[in-house]
């Protein structure tokens, strides 16, 4: 194979693992809390002797947008939007997880749950209760779970010192990957409100557009070159 061919294949590799990442982000533009993942390539040049540079891209991997997403009111009083850096805990089978997606509710046992029904956690990793009759609840801006019979509990928020190697699971959740909890001790949080995803779908639509457009020239670039060469195959038989 001939240098453009090397060349063209790895812009379609690239392109393609792209397009993957954007579809993947169209599909979670619903998903509360949801984070855009980006793309991160490398280009490889090389100097073959007596040729010209060959530059050649290659997908590195990618990486979360932290950035917020907007805020949706759901006047849900266990509902609960994060607006600065920070992540809720929750008890899961599998051992403790992360998440944005502050969609709670309650359990038959009166428990704060996620959507898949986990328990969220206190400070002392242990379920956050609500009493049989308690009625006038409210969360503060820092976590802290009130009714008309006092302090219920305070909802645990932790930050990691490198929050892209988190591993995004199901259920919208994160694994740590065996990284240290670093406890928020004055997060922001809005009561009866959820964090919307932070993928902007304009964008997206966009980017994919581009995307088939770089890869449809890429693809007659490649075939160009190959009617060059089966033209020249043909003329140097024919003689």
């Amino acid at each position: 194979m001939e240098n453009i061919g090397y060349i063209g294949l790895s812009q379609q590799l690239a392109l393609q693992q792209q397009m993957e990442i954007t579809a993947n982000n169209l599909a979670n533009m619903s998903t509360p809390g949801y984070k855009a993942q980006q793309p991160l390539f490398s280009e490889y040049i090389t100097n073959p002797r007596g040729g010209a540079p060959i530059h050649q891209s290659s997908n590195s991997g990618s990486y979360r947008d932290l950035s917020n997403g907007s805020l949706t009111q759901t006047h849900n009083p266990f509902d609960v939007a994060m607006q600065a850096e920070g992540f809720f805990t929750i008890q899961t089978p599998d051992g403790i997880r992360y998440t944005r997606d502050g969609g709670f509710s309650l359990n038959s046992e009166r428990q704060l749950v996620n959507k898949s029904g986990f328990p969220v956690l206190n400070g002392n990793n242990e379920p956050l209760g609500i009493p049989a009759d308690a009625t006038q609840i409210r969360i503060t801006e820092d976590g802290e779970i009130t009714s008309e019979y006092g302090t219920v509990g305070r909802i645990k928020v932790v930050e990691f010192e490198n929050k892209q190697a988190l591993t995004r699971l199901g259920n919208n959740l994160f694994d740590a990957g065996g990284q240290e909890e670093v406890i928020i001790e004055q997060p922001r949080m809005v009561q009866g409100a959820v964090e919307n995803s932070n993928v902007n779908p304009v964008l997206e639509m966009n980017k994919m557009i581009e995307i088939l457009r770089s890869y449809q020239m890429t693809q007659r670039m490649l075939q160009t070159d190959h009617e060059r060469i089966r033209n020249a195959v043909q003329k140097l038989t024919s003689v």
